[in-house]
């Protein structure tokens, strides 16, 4: 009997531990540096509820606590630039689990280049699907050209993170269709889709 409560008990604290315990191996999620102070973090699951991002520095104190609601895979991008030069410590939760941890280290040399993602596909006839996710808010300028016409413009001003469909209407299926955005910090890029 005494045997058979000591396995219980080594159970239970076997199963707390697994629930609270460290990153489920399906999770794919990543924490990377992407610069002198930014870092950037890739959820490539659908979270099974909010996830906490917790920012500690050298001392372990708790200097940033974010707490996202997403019901899709997202990527987020940390700024550090206005924190003190020195080590950090960044750690992501998925309710009780720890999904990644990460250690940096910034130095005070700052890099002014902007940094933006921004992808294009194409949807289903002559519709694209143009998403634009930047670490500042920045007015961004969309230009859509036909064959090296541009045929669209738009601006959209003070954003970080952006996403459309485009239903292009009088667009023939073989014409050469290109997108290109450009931000007011300086990114530009040109995009097309086969």
């Amino acid at each position: 009997m005494k045997v058979l409560f000591t396995m219980m008990i080594a159970f239970g604290v076997a199963f707390n531990t697994m629930a609270a315990g460290d990153r489920p191996a399906d999770v794919p999620v990543s924490l990377r540096k992407v610069d002198q102070s930014k870092v950037q973090l890739l959820y490539g699951a659908v979270p099974g509820g909010q996830i906490t991002v917790k920012i500690y520095d050298e001392a372990n104190f708790l200097v940033k606590t974010d707490r996202i609601n997403s019901k899709n895979a997202f990527a987020k991008y940390y700024d550090f630039s206005q924190l003190k030069p020195g080590s950090y410590t960044i750690q992501v939760e998925e309710g009780l689990n720890k999904v990644e941890k990460l250690a940096v280290n910034f130095t005070a040399e700052v890099s002014n280049a902007p940094l933006v993602y921004s992808k294009l596909e194409k949807a289903d006839n002559n519709a694209y699907k143009l998403l634009v996710n930047s670490l500042l808010p920045s007015n961004l300028s969309v230009l859509v050209f036909e064959n090296d016409k541009l045929i669209y413009e738009e601006k959209v001003n003070g954003v970080n993170g952006f996403q459309k469909l485009y239903k292009l209407k009088g667009i023939n299926p073989s014409s050469k269709v290109e997108f290109f955005v450009k931000t007011e910090d300086g990114f530009s890029q040109l995009m097309a889709t086969k």
